[in-house]
């Protein structure tokens, strides 16, 4: 992360002064790269760069012809296999078939039922929703593109799940805890909200005697998105 880094290269001068601030710089935890699992052709994508969307909500649809009409044959091939089972089992009733063969035609109906659920996964792949509320990043793939299985699609954003990662003096360390609040002024909204210390690193940069801190910020806040920079601002802590 090159802005968050060169934070660190200005700590120095930063930490001249008396007062307890610092700069820090906003990240989502819910940040993630969407890929196919299945071949095929994108024949819905309408979400371009900076596009919302809510969870749940359909973001790509490919092509999915060829993996209904897989599953309706593995359904026919399914119920045939059933109806083999049921046959045999009634046969059975009259001792007209050995116990081998019932196996076999069990654990062909077995076969087909979880090739039913192969196929019903893969059609329910042809729909890629989105895991979580947020934004798109980036797009990577086009409308009425061929895709292959790992192919890369979306890059997407998380606009709830935020947290700063503040660069401090190592010397604060005295006080400086898990659960200390503090106050963040966003540079770019010109607003301030509230962060919770959540994590400390456990390793001081020897060069800058520096250290860095992760920080959730605190709701409510609004119009603060990943890679925004920000002063935090601590208060006098008592030992």
């Amino acid at each position: 992360m090159k802005k968050f880094l060169s934070f660190v290269l200005l700590a120095s001068s930063l930490y001249a002064n008396s007062d307890l601030t610092s700069r820090a710089v906003i990240v989502s935890l819910d940040r993630t790269v969407l890929s196919s699992e299945i071949a095929g052709e994108i024949v819905e994508l309408s979400k371009f760069e900076g596009d919302s969307f809510k969870k749940g909500e359909s973001l790509i649809k490919i092509d999915c012809s060829v993996y209904k009409a897989q599953k309706r044959k593995i359904e026919v091939e399914k119920e045939i296999a059933r109806l083999q089972l049921e046959k045999n089992k009634k046969l059975d009733t009259y001792g007209s078939i050995g116990t081998f063969e019932i196996q076999i035609s069990q654990e062909n109906y077995n076969k087909q039922k979880a090739e039913g659920d192969i196929a019903s996964i893969n059609v329910s792949r042809c729909d890629i929703q989105a895991p979580f509320d947020g934004r798109i990043a980036s797009k990577k793939v086009s409308k009425h593109q061929s895709i292959k299985p790992q192919d890369e699609l979306l890059e997407i954003v998380g606009l709830d799940n935020l947290e700063a990662r503040v660069v401090v003096p190592s010397s604060w360390l005295v006080w400086l805890k898990k659960g200390i609040e503090f106050d963040l002024s966003i540079d770019e909204t010109k607003t301030t909200v509230k962060a919770q210390v959540v994590q400390i690193d456990s390793v001081v940069d020897p060069t800058s005697q520096s250290i860095t801190l992760r920080a959730k910020l605190l709701k409510p806040f609004e119009n603060i998105i990943p890679g925004m920079s920000a002063t935090a601002n601590f208060y006098q802590q008592n030992n």
